[in-house]
């Protein structure tokens, strides 16, 4: 690590945050930047796209993303690669805090992964980088084994 922004300000941030974006590259290299809802667990970006986008097939063609969190003041980037997650408990688990983060106000509904010919995808973050007050004076990095 270094700069001086504490690890929970990041945390915080993307447990509260409501959308990310996510940065993926298309096969002839162009790049393809999509807002999503997300889940994060304190080491991963969890996210659902339908199997048919243009996001689902550049991941099928380069898994290396960037995720997008913040604004440019106060940015949050982490970067690492995709993987669609098939284990049944792992989805059970993902499900549940995705529904316990999004709860529409007015009817109670909960979202869920679950949803015909999507699939759920899990970022196993390597890097992230975050400034604050649109002053890159205050970056700070963390570096994650890759798992």
């Amino acid at each position: 690590m270094a700069g001086h922004i504490p690890w929970r300000v990041v945390d915080v941030h993307l447990v509260a945050a409501r959308s990310i974006w996510i940065s993926t590259t298309r096969p002839d290299g162009r790049p393809h930047a999509m807002p999503v809802w997300f889940w994060w667990d304190g080491h991963d970006v969890h996210f659902i796209t339908q199997r048919s986008t243009q996001k689902a097939r550049n991941i099928a063609h380069e898994s290396w993303v960037v995720v997008h969190a913040g604004d440019g003041d106060d940015a949050i980037i982490l970067e690492g690669r995709v993987e669609v997650v098939v284990d049944a408990d792992e989805l059970a688990r993902i499900d549940a805090g995705y529904r316990e983060k999004y709860v529409d106000p007015g009817s109670g509904a909960t979202a869920t992964i679950f949803n015909e010919g999507d699939d759920c995808y899990r970022v196993r973050v390597e890097h992230v980088m975050a400034w604050l007050y649109g002053t890159v004076g205050t970056r700070t990095d963390w570096r994650f084994p890759r798992r």
